[in-house]
């Protein structure tokens, strides 16, 4: 399914040229062979947003983003090159191009050359031969026309038509001649063409530079408007290996959220390995916020981008696997038991065939009866076991699953201001942090203390206590 908050930040990348837009929505994640070249990415984006950072340093930015910006998609008039077939519009938007690239390659290699990277990015071809070709009065301005400058057979004729065309009467010579001169034109055309071909490669390459460059430094405006950092590679770090492990991670979508509607938010360190977890906590205790955290953060990673934790180690995995409930399958006609099984059986297909996968999957099979439901989850802990993968599944049920256990800290009373209670002031004294549960540890029981700060009926919260007491 689709990551909760990927596609909003998506949509906030300030991307500037079709060809960079284009570029992002064409790309794939990264694979876990890939590992190398994903951070050489990430590297680019830190250091191109620690420049941002930099006082002095907009006005290249600025620069280099207005001429992205003017940048058209003329990939097709490319392939009009090749047929040979282009008229004086086409050979204009070359023209207007190999300038263009010309401004934004001397840009690119001050952002480069200021942000060090390494290995160095790729510059932009040179195009001073496209330029040569389109631009024989070498006047440097980005407008085309065939020019006399081509021919001097077509300069004598047309010096000679506009003689005739003074007269008061135009007459059969004027046409004949009007004619000729269209026919020179039409074979300078196809000399260009001709001339333009060696040229194309280094056009092409041009315009996925643009593309590149173009994502590249919308990625690290992202990282400065929300706070992103660059991840340390997992390696060995994690006690068993090949986990993930986080500081101070947050969520941009939902911290943007509150901190606009004056609440705090609490960032949280969680430490994964790869082997099945349990994450358990009260309602209201942010478990399925985490879990969409973690989904969030990955897939952040895995697409080069920075990621949202003060400290981040991490690692590839085959792909990343977010079931939470989904009204859009309840709006298909399947229920949310239905639609959860559908999407728990794809999962271990792909498990089945090797794949590593990070696995967050929030209180599975909890629209069943309990008992059920109980057993399902702790079958489906047992089967996890027994593949790669890095999974954390959030729950109510208590379980004697024999597996590492995770929990929200959930409410504390310590923290409430006085006064009248209502959500806003409920989720203010929750404690997001996440803790290791010991083995035996028992959660504790908060949903009925909850309720009555909350004004639930207090004959049913008697009854409540009672039963819940006698158990």
């Amino acid at each position: 399914m689709d990551i909760n908050g990927f596609d909003y930040l998506l949509q906030r990348l300030e991307i500037q040229s079709p060809v960079g837009r284009e570029r992002l929505f064409r790309q794939k994640a990264f694979a876990p062979d890939e590992e190398g070249a994903l951070y050489v990415e990430l590297e680019r984006v830190e250091r191109v947003k620690r420049y941002l950072l930099e006082g002095d340093a907009g006005a290249v930015v600025s620069k280099l983003r207005l001429k992205f910006s003017q940048v058209w998609d003329i990939r097709n008039t490319f392939c009009m090159v090749e047929k040979g077939a282009v008229d004086d519009v086409q050979l204009f938007e070359i023209k207007r191009f190999a300038f263009l690239v010309r401004e934004i390659s001397a840009l690119w290699d001050m952002l480069t050359k200021a942000c060090a990277f390494h290995p160095a990015a790729e510059r932009f071809p040179d195009l001073g031969g496209v330029i040569g070709l389109l631009d024989p009065r070498n006047e440097n301005l980005p407008t085309f026309h065939i020019y006399n400058e081509y021919s001097p057979l077509l300069a004598e004729k047309r010096k000679a038509l506009t003689a005739l065309l003074s007269d008061v009467a135009e007459d059969a010579d004027a046409s004949a001649l009007q004619g000729e001169c269209e026919a020179l034109e039409a074979e300078i055309r196809a000399r260009l063409c001709a001339d333009l071909r060696p040229f194309l490669g280094d056009l092409r390459a041009a315009m996925e530079r643009v593309a590149y460059g173009d994502v590249l430094v919308a990625k690290a405006a992202l990282a400065v408007a929300y706070g992103l950092e660059m991840p340390e590679r997992a390696g060995g770090l994690c006690p068993t290996g090949g986990g993930l492990v986080f500081e101070g991670l947050f969520n941009p979508v939902v911290k943007e959220i509150l901190e606009k509607e004056g609440h705090r938010y609490q960032a949280v360190d969680v430490r994964l390995n790869e082997e099945t977890c349990l994450l358990t906590g009260a309602n209201m205790s942010g478990k399925t916020v985490l879990l969409k955290t973690l989904a969030l953060a990955q897939t952040l990673f895995q697409w080069g981008f920075l990621v949202p934790a003060r400290v981040a180690r991490m690692r590839l995995y085959d792909g990343v696997e977010l079931v939470v409930s989904d009204e859009q399958d309840e709006q298909r006609g399947l229920s949310s038991f239905g639609a959860e099984i559908m999407r728990l059986n794809r999962i271990l297909d792909r498990l089945k065939q090797g794949q590593n996968l990070l696995l967050l999957i929030d209180e599975p099979a909890r629209t069943t009866n309990p008992a059920e439901g109980k057993a399902l989850v702790c079958a489906l802990l047992e089967r996890l076991k027994g593949f790669r993968c890095t999974a954390l599944l959030s729950t109510h049920y208590g379980l004697d699953a024999e597996v590492r256990r995770l929990r929200v800290h959930g409410f504390r009373e310590e923290w409430a201001p006085e006064g009248e209670f209502g959500l806003t002031r409920i989720q203010s004294c929750m404690d997001y942090a996440v803790e290791e549960e010991k083995p035996g540890e028992q959660p504790p029981a908060e949903a009925l203390r909850i309720a009555a700060l909350l004004g639930f009926d207090a004959e049913v919260l008697r009854k409540a206590e009672t039963i819940f007491n006698s158990k």
